[in-house]
């Protein structure tokens, strides 16, 4: 894959804020057209480097997407101070801590300044004479697929969000009432989301291949990125309901026409071990169906904040590993710039068989011993899962790639379909195929197998199973969300099944309902009064 940096876009990403600066704030509507309408927007060259600085604008907004949108309210983490003795990071995120001052992230996540930029790659290339019409249209499959992922996020986290679709500020629209967009419906955008997802796909046309014109196999968004959006959009909407948009059930049928297309067009296969799906010497395979991709001296995943410090933390060489042998940087990470800034819950660790060979593939356990005697108790976790590698110099860089989709996603959503179906014995092969591949040549399906019961036992099935197996892929908060604990019923986020602990909810539905969804700033809304405040938050402005 080529290198995405802000040099191979010529400089773009510099572009100024000044037209901006006393309006809408919250917009960031930077284009990355730093040569202007008028220069640049002349060749094929122009429009590739665009693509190139698109991605890289994905890819700076992939830790929020992954950790913290869809991770850390989980009820996976750990807030306060690590096992190491590290500060935690984001703690009112772990703990649904959320109001007009507790926001979790600021002005709509900076999202806003990546659908501009689609916006403008779309308003300038959907004529373009200057790239032959298949290349085009590539292009513009890409683009399409990337705004209807952004307002995906933004739907999920913020429900009715304003539609910007034009490029008006870089056409010169500077009249600020014009600029301030008010929230659409939740609907609105849904409908706008299907629309995009519709469009990418026509777009893309009969292509299926991950890598047409050598952009990079897998990291580039392709037909097979926007099928898996598409039936990760149409399972959502067709169990959750979002301010004026009410769920869907007819939904379920569409989500499942691409996740099949997933598994029959696209050469998709499990890799033999689940070790191999994140090892930093087998990016793209065979398993991923889009992913962001890190690389020395270009950008690392960020997932060193979730392991010991050899320096300043507590754990080294006062604790021990699940042999009873003294924990001495058994990882190697001594100067690999480490800091224990998150961490997952002893009791989610406890949920893994050790018999499970994802356990060990992600979490490496550090024990204490107990007062007077050798007995082992869990001190807590560094994960290990995207670890990247040695390089030349004997230095970690963790540089495995993001994965966002993959086939086991693929499997345990037509599971998640199938129990919506009633139909148990697809809800058995999907969590098999998932789970057998997990315990390779420790399976026993007498004693490993799933047996499907009823809906409440399958749905859990599968949440759990997920927990498992996407451990930083940003994937629970959204199924605590989604799934319900009967057909039709509360979701799990709600449910005290929902928890690891199985004790108390997450949130708690007389009083916390509004918090499924994120409030927006105080300053943001006394700034634009256009915008109005999430509802349920309303007495915080």
């Amino acid at each position: 894959m080529k290198k995405i940096k802000n040099t191979i876009v010529y400089g773009m990403f510099i572009a100024s804020l000044a037209l901006m600066t006393s309006c809408s704030d919250w917009l960031e509507l930077s284009p990355i057209d730093n040569f202007g309408s008028g220069s640049y927007w002349k060749t094929e060259a122009h429009a590739k480097g665009y693509i190139d600085g698109m991605h890289k604008h994905l890819r700076d907004a992939a830790w929020q997407h992954t950790i913290v949108f869809g991770e850390l309210r989980g009820g996976t983490h750990i807030s306060g101070t690590s096992s190491d003795g590290s500060s935690v990071w984001y703690g009112s995120v772990i703990n649904q801590n959320f109001d007009a001052q507790n926001t979790g992230v600021g002005k709509f996540g900076d999202l806003f300044g990546r659908i501009t930029n689609t916006n403008l790659f779309i308003a300038r290339v959907t004529d373009a004479d200057y790239v032959e019409e298949a290349k085009r249209d590539y292009y513009l499959g890409i683009a399409h697929g990337l705004r209807a992922f952004y307002y995906y996020d933004l739907y999920r986290v913020y429900g009715g969000v304003p539609l910007r679709l034009g490029v008006e500020v870089i056409d010169g629209e500077l009249d600020p009432k014009e600029l301030y967009l008010p929230r659409a419906e939740a609907s609105e955008v849904m409908t706008q989301i299907k629309k995009d997802i519709d469009v990418s796909l026509s777009y893309f046309g009969s292509v299926n291949d991950f890598n047409p014109y050598g952009m990079g196999k897998k990291v580039y968004w392709s037909k097979a990125a926007t099928e898996a959006l598409a039936a990760d959009v149409y399972l959502w909407n067709a169990k959750v309901s979002t301010g004026d948009n009410n769920a869907n059930p007819a939904d379920l049928s569409v989500s499942k026409k691409h996740l099949n297309s997933l598994l029959d067009n696209y050469g998709l296969k499990l890799q033999s071990s689940f070790s191999r799906v994140h090892d930093a010497t087998n990016k793209a395979n065979d398993e991923i169906i889009f992913a962001v991709r890190y690389m020395e001296g270009e950008a690392t995943n960020g997932f060193n904040e979730y392991i010991y410090n050899t320096s300043a933390g507590l754990t080294n060489k006062n604790a021990y590993l699940e042999d009873g042998t003294l924990f001495d940087d058994p990882l190697n990470i001594a100067s690999s710039g480490t800091a224990m800034r998150y961490e997952y819950t002893n009791d989610f660790y406890k949920t893994f068989d050790k018999l499970d060979s994802r356990r060990d593939a992600t979490f490496l356990a550090a024990y204490n011993k107990a007062e007077g005697s050798d007995e082992l108790v869990l001190r807590g976790t560094s994960v290990v899962k995207h670890f990247g590698r040695v390089n030349n110099n004997g230095i970690r860089i963790f540089e495995s790639d993001m994965v966002y989709y993959r086939l086991p996603w693929v499997y345990l959503a037509l599971a998640e379909i199938a129990n919506q179906e009633g139909n148990n014995s697809e809800v058995e092969k999907y969590i098999n195929l998932v789970r057998e591949r997990a315990y390779g040549d420790n399976w026993d399906k007498s004693v490993h197998g799933f047996v499907a019961g009823d809906y409440t036992t399958n749905e859990l099935a599968i949440l759990h199973e997920k927990d498992k197996e996407f451990v930083q892929e940003g994937q629970r908060w959204w199924d605590l969300r989604r799934m319900t604990l009967t057909k039709g019923g509360t979701p799990l986020v709600f449910t005290k099944e929902g928890s690891i602990t199985g004790t108390t909810p997450l949130l708690n539905i007389n009083t916390e309902a509004h918090k499924v969804l994120w409030p927006l700033e105080k300053s943001l809304l006394d700034n634009d009064d256009a915008l109005v405040q999430t509802p349920g938050y309303e007495d915080a402005k």
